[in-house]
């Protein structure tokens, strides 16, 4: 057990700039894809057609591009992580992946039918990027924020977020109304939010990797990082093969207003 919980956790700041500068394999081979009936949600709250031009904003591996993209969706991406733009192109070779940010999208004006932001928006200065997602868009087209987040009522995932140190160092409340920091920006409309359940079934491997994958762990000194992934598989080890992994899917959704 690592004696301090806290440790060498580093600061949020750091996390969003740095916590994903490594370890994109660990990302693609862990993290799950997007449950169906969100990606359909999504395209009906945004109007999404076929061949409309979507803008996958901090892309990361390309999880979420691919599914639209799979939909009929004309997709390009940008993400700020030289490591995630490398896996990106190894798994999306049709989808052009631009090196940008939130804050300073590399898209001229009014080019994009929707812009969509996976697991990444909490990282954002808010209201700075949500000024550039409206510059970007075509007027009346729309944004969709997505997150999958593991069900923490859940009583192995509630074992499992303590025994990671995920309660100390989650950057942003599970559940929190994403919807209210959009309406604040006075750049879009009414927001909807839609909420789904999927599980994702994991060998003791990939378990493992899942929490390894997760920017705060990437950021530990070596050892420690060791210890804490030690002490997930020793818990791996107590359970079932597969391991079943309940998510919520909390999706956002917004018609820019001009």
């Amino acid at each position: 057990m690592l004696g301090d919980r806290r440790s060498s956790f580093p600061d949020r700041a750091r996390l969003g700039r740095a916590g994903f500068e490594t370890g994109s394999d660990l990302y693609e081979r862990a993290r799950p894809g997007y449950p169906e009936a969100a990606i359909a949600q999504m395209a009906s709250d945004l109007g999404i057609t076929r061949d409309d031009r979507v803008l996958d904003l901090a892309a990361g591996t390309g999880k979420l591009t691919r599914q639209l993209q799979a939909g009929g969706a004309a997709c390009i991406a940008v993400e700020p992580s030289p490591s995630m733009r490398k896996m990106f192109g190894r798994t999306s070779t049709d989808i052009p992946v631009l090196g940008g940010t939130a804050e300073s999208i590399p898209i001229a004006d009014g080019t994009v039918d929707a812009v969509v932001v996976a697991q990444a928006f909490h990282w954002f200065d808010a209201p700075v990027a949500l000024v550039e997602i409206a510059r970007v868009l075509r007027r009346g087209r729309g944004l969709a924020l997505v997150w999958n987040e593991r069900d923490e009522s859940d009583p192995v995932i509630a074992e499992l977020a303590g025994i990671s140190r995920w309660d100390l160092c989650k950057p942003y409340p599970v559940g929190m109304d994403f919807g209210a920091v959009i309406d604040e920006s006075g750049l879009f409309g009414p927001v909807r939010r839609t909420k789904f359940r999927f599980t994702q079934h994991l060998d003791r491997t990939a378990f493992v990797e899942q929490v390894a994958s997760r920017s705060y762990v990437q950021l530990l000194p070596d050892q420690e990082r060791e210890r804490l992934l030690d002490e997930v598989a020793a818990y791996a080890s107590t359970l079932g093969d597969p391991i079943a992994m309940p998510y919520i899917t909390d999706l956002f959704c917004a018609r820019v207003v001009r």
